[in-house]
């Protein structure tokens, strides 16, 4: 019996392990990139549904001095290093516990889930300083 290379090797349908793998990957991040979509467009319908009644724009001229504003940081160095320590620790901890609980749900999830949490964590820290 003749022996066939590895990268030689064809499945069921004739079509190489190493192809399917690579289909395989391709649909995993097609799905994921589907759901990022739907997390993002709902997430913007959401903003869009709390901001109608009181007839805000979706960006006003509030959220860009919010988003855009100087951020002040204390005169003494290590007061700012320990509050930096603290939320890089506090970011570390929250971001394990989320992986832990989200990770069934896709990384589609995981991710939106992070880039909310950290960045609220990360706000918060540098206007309180």
């Amino acid at each position: 019996m003749k022996r066939i290379p590895r990268g030689k090797q064809r499945g069921r349908l004739g079509i190489s392990r190493g192809t399917l793998m690579l289909l395989d990957r391709l649909g995993y991040i097609l799905s994921e990139t589907f759901m990022l979509l739907v997390i993002i467009s709902l997430t913007k319908g959401i903003l869009c549904l709390r901001r109608r009644p009181s007839e805000r724009r979706f960006l006003g001229q509030d959220d860009v001095e919010a988003f855009f504003q100087p951020i002040t940081l204390a005169a003494s160095a290590p007061v700012r290093f320990f509050r930096y320590a603290i939320i890089f620790t506090s970011v570390a901890a929250i971001g394990a516990i989320e992986i832990f609980i989200l990770s069934p749900f896709g990384a589609a999830i995981i991710t939106g889930a992070l880039l909310v949490s950290c960045a609220a964590i990360v706000h918060r820290g540098l206007v309180k300083a």
